[in-house]
This record gives C-alpha cells, structure tokens and sequence, in this order.
C-alpha cells in the first residue's frame, strides 16, 4: 500500500504540474502541498482531495487500495444536494416505470383492435364467398 505522500506526488505529476501551479489550482498553499508531498503532514487535504476526484483520479488509488491512478470524473456534491439528486432520480424513475406501463397497454390494445380488424375482414370475406364457420371452426360451404 502507499503512502500518502506518494500518492499525492504521483497525482500531481500525472497531470504534469508543479507543486506551485497545483497548490493555486486546488487554493491551497505552496506549502500544504509540500508538507503533503514530504510526508511531514499525516493527514489527506479535503480541497487537495476533493480536486483530485474532480478531476478523473481514482478514488480508490487517492485511498492507496488500488494501482489504477486514473478513475472516473466524479462530481462532489453535499448531502443536501445528493438526497435532491437521489429523490429526484427515484421520481423519475417511477414516470418511466407508468410510461413503459403506458405503453405496454397501448400497444396490447392496438394489437386487440387489429385482431378485431382482421376478424371482421375474414369475416366478410367469408360471409361474400358463402361459407360459414361451425363452433368448432371448421369452414364448409352453404
């Protein structure tokens, strides 16, 4: 597993950036990525952090449980704004599920009404050639 200083290092220069244009990228100080960098602070930077996922590095490797330095774009967003987004995704999928009912039914009916149709063509066809179904749908002449 690595170490938090490798892992902010290798980050930074997979983007091929030096510390100083990283640190106004990220609003942080030339400093605080240093101290990153060199190990002499422990602990991960959130706005550091935060910009890397932002900005396509694994999550995953930012963590040190994965070798995959390139991940997904991620947007970060709040707990307010995520349970927005999530109920906002839940309504939307309920309308689909009513649509794909919707349409299910439109399309059970359309192919009720056409066996209609065709029924009642056959049956005219049948009744101007003079022949007759018995209740068991044999066909036979009058």
């Amino acid at each position: 597993m690595s170490k938090l200083k490798d892992i902010y290092l290798q980050a930074r220069e997979h983007f091929g950036l030096s510390q100083k244009k990283m640190a106004k990228l990220v609003g942080v100080s030339s400093s605080v990525l240093t101290g990153l960098e060199s190990g002499s602070v422990k602990n991960p930077n959130y706005k550091y952090t935060k910009y890397l996922v932002e900005q396509g590095i694994n999550p995953f490797y930012l963590l040190g449980l994965s070798d995959e330095i390139e991940g997904d774009l991620i947007e970060m967003v709040g707990k307010k704004k995520y349970e927005t987004l999530k109920s906002e995704y839940e309504n939307l999928r309920l309308e689909n599920e009513n649509l794909e009912k919707q349409v299910s039914e439109m399309v059970s009916r359309s192919e009720f009404e056409e066996v209609v149709q065709e029924n009642q063509i056959l049956q005219k066809v049948l009744k101007m050639l003079q022949i007759e179904a018995d209740e068991d749908g044999n066909l036979k002449k009058k």
